[in-house]
């Protein structure tokens, strides 16, 4: 029987010698710059940092290298890191993508509880979370079906995911179902997503099943429910600004569980401890909001809020988008917690009361 570094070693010879011809043939190389401004803001005190980023991506028919640098307070040394190395081949009709890629099963929502790794994409942002070593088969049924299966490579733990997707009366359907197993905990949780259109509102829903076992805690099962929909709007008459606004609910069962699914937080910028969130009622509920409008062809001003309905508290996250340049955006990006210390979405206990994002960034 195979091992698995062997299975992994029979792909990646495999996979590199059916691309070698594309990889000669085709690129496209391409990166962007970046220098900003974070501001951290406590009660007492306030932290300020500069930093810089470069991401470099070279692009073929059948693979994709992309690494990003980065300093942060002018010191000498960037960090590099890999963001992306895979090779992408077909066969027999199924997609195969081995090595550093991006995974994400989004379906629209602002905060998605089912995806392959929580936290990967939040409020309209990416994470690092997004990007993992792995092989994923990618097989299509017809023009409107699929189904996919992954299995990640890390040392602290085996992970692995199925999705299939279809479409039910114009509804876009999808049934998710991950297992990673580690020393300190085993997470299985499966999810079913829909997506569609109500007349000129988009709507969508999700239901997520988790098992949660550590050590410490035996088998604990959480149960989370999301609805959401969303619209745009285009004034004088269609040849105007776009207006777009979206609102979303999730209902999140309390219990140890939820510790899991605080990461998709993450993408949101807000660093959350999930015992805050335990006592009172039975169930966690919050209602997000995103509201978006263009000023014109080059820039845009949004607003998202996250709101916890047990006690009042709201994050509130302005943005501001401006293209200087067919190159060059600005982008600036404010976070602040309303809520006292106590609350779901307060400052104190180490978590900062505002934070301040200015980035300046150049594409090439």
């Amino acid at each position: 029987m195979l091992t698995k570094k062997s299975l992994i070693f029979i792909l990646t010879i495999t996979l590199l010698f059916t691309t070698t011809t594309a990889l000669a043939s085709s690129y496209q190389f391409g990166g962007e710059v970046s220098t900003g401004l974070n501001s951290v803001f406590f009660d007492e005190k306030n932290i300020n940092s500069i930093y810089e980023t470069i991401n470099l991506n070279l692009d073929f028919n059948n693979a994709n290298f992309e690494i990003t640098g980065s300093n942060n307070n002018g010191k000498q040394e960037f960090k590099i890191n890999l963001k992306k190395a895979y090779v992408r081949h077909k066969f027999k009709g199924t997609r195969v993508t081995l090595g550093r890629q991006p995974i994400s099963w989004s379906f629209g929502s602002l905060i998605n509880p089912i995806d392959y790794s929580l936290g990967a994409e939040a409020l309209d942002e990416e994470t690092s979370a997004k990007y993992v070593d792995a092989v994923e088969f990618h097989y299509p049924i017809n023009w409107y079906s699929n189904v996919s299966f992954v299995t990640e490579f890390n040392n602290s733990y085996d992970k692995y995911g199925f999705r299939a997707r279809t479409l039910i009366k114009d509804y876009d359907v999808s049934f998710n179902y991950v297992a990673q197993d580690a020393v300190e905990s085993d997470i299985n949780r499966w999810g079913l997503s829909l997506k569609g259109d109500i007349k000129n509102a988009g709507v969508y829903g999700s239901y997520t099943n988790i098992n949660y076992k550590t050590p410490m805690v035996s088998d604990v099962n959480t149960q989370a429910f999301m609805v959401g929909t969303d619209e745009s709007y285009f004034l004088n008459q269609g040849f105007g600004n776009r207006l777009y606004m979206q609102g979303e609910y999730h209902l999140v069962e309390k219990n140890e569980g939820l510790a899991v699914l605080i990461e998709s937080l993450a993408g949101a910028g807000i660093g959350l401890d999930y015992r805050k969130f335990l006592g009172g009622d039975e169930y966690l509920d919050i209602f997000l909001t995103n509201v978006n409008y263009s000023i014109n062809d080059f820039s845009s001003i949004g607003f998202f809020t996250l709101t916890s309905l047990e006690d009042g508290s709201t994050a509130l996250i302005p943005n501001y988008s401006n293209q200087l340049s067919t190159n060059t955006t600005l982008n600036i990006n404010v976070s602040y917690l309303s809520g006292s210390e106590t609350s779901d979405f307060g400052a104190g206990r180490g978590l900062p009361k505002a934070a301040l994002n200015i980035e300046l960034s150049y594409v090439f």
